[in-house]
């Protein structure tokens, strides 16, 4: 075997060395004894290597330093491998050996103990960076276009960068660091196309960031000390090839003048790199851009995102310094565009006009990602680029890329204009015509969606203006982005007082109305010639699939239309918490807007019954068409609010009548869910505030041990009461205020939606194979009835008694249940219904009665359920419905486990009688709600065959 050969294994055994302990598992003694061991052995190692790499041919000193690079991957100290790095460092300027050194110094520049050896790491590397070697390379890779050739050399610089930005800092105004600033300058810049032409720019982008965090935290020091002092430093002299690496330099600490000197030269650094990365954005021209793969053109963008936050950092060194960079270069590139403009030929045809925009576009992409970090109150660069001298000369009638990015740049500077309110209209001018251009038109949707979110208050003046403009675009405007545009606009008008909305909702539904109303003729005339191909909603395609006729798409897309100018018009302070006196005072007001609003009549009357025609009507006439009927649920959740008035929101009563008759006609879930919000939303307000309010104080006890001495009871109103739990406070004395005819008339109504509810639910579901089919159904069945019983127990125990009990005995079936929603609205129910504490005779009488009649069953389905009858990830919420079960009706509860656990095989054959004696003992004599999970969880695992293994102990 050769020379070579031999010092080839052998380096080859060692390198594996190093990687198999260092990914081995060991355990923590064992690790550490055997550390010990490779710490005596890595200094041979290291002289073998040394050898290698003092006097052996190219290839064994490559695989040396391959060797070198995985024992400093291992962590092999600092001064076990110090007399290699001299050889490390003069192994940078070989060709044969550059690649492998480069990523020996990458791995000991990111090493841990980097930090403490960085004077001496920084002082050895910075000559090799500035040498007449690494320049040629460098120079030679920019010219040649031909980034394998630099590829190494930049991810060595930008590696030294990334990790010694405080440095490099530091010494920034040092003749070396110029160079080394040059270099990262121009691989920052490297010629070509990113993705396409070259991947190497990127590399440099963050060190640009780290340089920039270094600069802003030098702080001036004229005490005169060492920036060096306290570093470690290792021996010999220091020249551009090293046999060992240098010591500390002694620079003395910054004084005031060169923290200002370094401030100035960050400067013009930074303005450099500004126009470097602003080439770096721009696209080809159009004809080599359709030529890229799809891929290619996604990972472009993508880097203009990230050059994007790379001028971020520029602007915290530059400040308004960058803004008046690249307004200037706004102004000459548009002059550059108008002459080139005077050929008269199209874009397609005049070279110089396309590039001129290309230019145009990357410049107006640089002020758009320095919006983010722009001050809001910036009244010197923005007013003058927003002005006549730029903004008034911008391109609108070209459909090119800087027109997009120029749409892009006034949304994102929304914040901007809200303080600069003067510049509002003309940007407008400038979005909104846009929105006739399909091109444009999602850019410009989107900006007019940020300027009217954020500006809402300051267009508030000019909505006749803004709604002349939208009219002149609106039968052009993609319904693509329609709904997006109409969202905008009702986000304006929602500010307006009551009175002054009306003409710009007219204005801005009118077309909507009209359409909605043509396809309801239709619709109505197709059912009423009998045909059945007329009165068929969906059509075959081409390649088998269904998709909505043309009147319904036509439908639904004025529903979404409608959907969007319901969410514009909802206040932005709508989910704010409120006191009970507040949300009955808020739901007054906005009674008492709709009279007067609607008793002037005219054209809010005229609102009112457009959209009341709209939604009754669709109801009607396409009750079964499930896409359809959801926007309409969607549009109704949208309008309940009890805190804001718009005539285009349909009182409570109207809205739970359509749910009624729409849900009677078809039981989809989404009815369900609009129940159960309306519950939530208006059942206080409009019923008499709380269940003390209602009722008064006359607390019982809530069982024979609680000591508390029984109260009388008022008898318990008729009909309809709903009482509001949320609010139910135990003070004594307070009479009730009694209720006004309207508010027992709306608990009427709530009372009759959930009879309602309960009847057409209960038709159609015949059996657990019905439950199984619907899971949705079922699901929103029990949202319900969870909302009922939490806000308005007193409706829930007026509607007939045989349909609460058949709905109680609905929901024990639904512990069978194995869907997850389903079983779980079911189980959240029952904790709901369980948990329910009233200190009112009748209320307690009524649930205890219940209770136990279908308490035996629902103790039956629940341990059904824990011993593996349902999946065991619902074992949680088992436990949930049993705790309070339990604590509330403690011996019932002994009675009935006791009973059904003597059955022979139940829940589950693997649990023996001891397992399930031990279950009753252990959740009957704790109150702890860890120690009953616990114990609950042992006996799931129990019936389960799950005790004692690591699958049964994670839940």
């Amino acid at each position: 075997m050769s020379q070579q050969a031999m010092e080839l294994t052998l380096l080859e055994f060692f390198t594996i060395i190093a990687e198999e302990i260092g990914r081995a598992e060991i355990e923590p003694m064992r690790r550490a004894q055997l550390a010990n061991e490779v710490s005596r052995g890595a200094s041979l190692i290291m002289s073998v290597i040394q050898e290698i790499l003092m006097g052996s041919s190219s290839p064994s000193k490559q695989k040396a330093l391959v060797c070198f690079k995985s024992w400093v991957q291992y962590g092999v100290a600092f001064d076990i491998i110090q007399p290699i790095l001299g050889l490390a460092l003069n192994s940078l300027v070989d060709n044969e050996t550059f690649d492998s050194a480069a990523e020996v110094w990458s791995e000991i520049m990111s090493s841990n103990a980097a930090a403490k050896y960085q004077n001496t790491i920084c002082e050895g590397l910075m000559p090799c960076f500035a040498s007449e070697w690494a320049r040629a390379k460098h120079l030679e890779s920019l010219q040649a276009e031909n980034e394998d050739i630099g590829k190494s050399l930049c991810q060595l610089l930008s590696a030294f960068g990334d990790n010694f930005s405080d440095w490099i800092a530091a010494r920034f105004l040092r003749p070396d660091i110029v160079v080394y600033l040059e270099m990262m300058m121009g691989f920052a810049g490297f010629p070509g196309y990113y993705a396409e032409d070259e991947q190497i720019s990127d590399l440099t982008l963050n060190f640009w960031y780290v340089l920039q965090e270094s600069l802003s935290e030098l702080q001036p020091d004229d005490s005169g000390d060492d920036i060096g002092r306290g570093q470690e430093s290792m021996e010999g002299d220091r020249h551009v090839t090293l046999s060992s690496v240098s010591s500390a330099s002694s620079i003395t600490g910054l004084n005031q003048q060169t923290h200002q000197a370094i401030k100035e030269a960050s400067v013009q650094v930074y303005i450099k790199l500004t126009e470097v990365l602003r080439k770096k954005l721009e696209y080809p021209v159009q004809k080599e851009w359709l030529t890229w793969a799809r891929d290619i053109r996604q990972e472009f963008t993508g880097h203009r995102q990230e050059i994007a936050d790379t001028l971020i950092n520029s602007y915290h060194v530059l400040h308004d310094q960058i803004l008046t960079l690249l307004i200037d270069t706004c102004v000459m590139q548009l002059d550059e565009i108008q002459n080139a403009s005077l050929s008269g030929a199209n874009m397609a045809e005049n070279m110089q006009l396309e590039i001129g925009l290309v230019r145009l576009e990357a410049t107006l992409y640089c002020l758009k990602a320095l919006s983010e970090v722009v001050p809001h109150n910036e009244n010197i660069q923005m007013p003058r680029f927003f002005g006549e001298q730029i903004f008034g000369r911008l391109p609108t009638t070209l459909v090119c890329r800087a027109s997009e990015t120029a749409l892009s740049l006034i949304g994102s500077y929304a914040d901007w204009f809200k303080l600069h309110p003067q510049f509002l209209l003309p940007a407008l001018n400038f979005v909104i015509p846009a929105l006739e251009i399909p091109q444009l038109a999602p850019s410009a949707a989107k900006a007019l969606k940020n300027i009217c979110d954020t500006c809402r208050e300051s267009l508030v003046e000019a909505i006749d203006a803004f709604m002349t403009v939208f009219a002149n675009v609106e039968r052009s405007i993609d319904p693509a982005i329609k709904g997006s545009v109409v969202f905008s606009i009702a986000t304006v008008i929602q500010t307006l007082p009551v009175e002054r909305s009306i003409g710009p909702l007219v204005g801005l539904l009118g077309d909507i109305f009209t359409r909605s109303n043509e396809c309801l003729e239709t619709r109505k005339q197709r059912m009423a010639s009998g045909n059945s191909e007329m009165v068929a909603t969906h059509l075959q395609t081409a390649n088998g699939e269904t998709e909505l006729e043309p009147i319904s798409a036509t439908m639904l897309q004025q529903l979404d239309f409608l959907l969007s100018c319901c969410k514009g018009l909802q206040s932005p302070l709508e989910d704010e918490i409120r006191t009970a006196h507040e949300r009955i005072h808020l739901y007054q007001r906005t009674v008492d807007d709709r009279t007067r609003a609607l008793s002037v009549g005219g054209m809010a009357v005229e609102l009112a019954r457009s959209m009341e025609q709209v939604i009754q009507g669709v109801v009607m006439v396409w009750p079964h068409e499930q896409q359809i009927i959801e926007r309409v649920c969607h549009i109704i959740k949208t309008m309940m609010t009890a805190s804001q008035f718009s005539p285009l929101y349909l009182p409570f009563t109207t809205l739970i009548h359509v749910i009624e008759s729409g849900f009677q006609q078809h039981a989809f879930s989404c009815w369900l869910d609009a129940a159960a919000k309306v519950v939530s939303v208006y059942y206080f307000e409009t019923t008499g505030g709380s269940l003390l309010s209602k009722l008064g104080s006359s607390p019982v006890p809530n069982s024979p041990n609680s000591g508390a001495v029984p109260v009388s009871f008022p008898a318990l109103p008729s009909s309809s009461q709903i009482v509001d739990v949320d609010n139910h406070l135990s003070s004594a004395n307070i009479v009730a205020r009694g209720r006004t005819a309207t508010e027992l008339e709306n608990e009427a109504v709530f009372t009759h939606l959930l009879s309602v509810v309960v009847s057409r639910t209960m038709e159609g579901m015949q059996s657990m194979a019905d439950m199984e089919e619907h899971p949705d159904v079922v699901h929103s069945f029990f949202a319900v009835l969870s909302q009922f019983v939490r806000h308005a127990p007193l409706a829930f125990y007026s509607i007939p008694p045989e349909q609460t009990e058949r709905l109680l005995n609905f929901s024990v079936a639904g512990l069978a249940l194995q869907e997850r929603l389903a079983l779980k609205a079911t189980l959240l129910f029952l904790i709901e219904f369980v948990n329910q504490n009233y200190d009112y005779p009748e209320l307690k009488q009524r649930v205890d009665g219940l209770m136990a009649r279908i308490g035996p069953q629902l103790m039956r389905g629940i341990l059904l359920g824990i011993g593996g009858h349902v999946p065991r990830s619902m074992v949680p919420q088992l436990n949930d419905s049993l705790y309070p079960l339990v604590g509330k009706y403690s011996q019932e509860c002994r009675t009935w486990m006791q009973t059904l656990l003597a059955e022979p095989g139940f829940p589950s054959k693997y649990a023996d009688q001891a397992s399930k004696e031990k279950f009753i003992k252990g959740i009957m004599q704790t109150r702890s709600p860890k120690r009953f999970k616990d114990e609950v969880h042992q006996f799931s695992n129990k019936c389960r065959q799950l005790d004692g293994s690591v699958f049964g102990s994670a839940i």
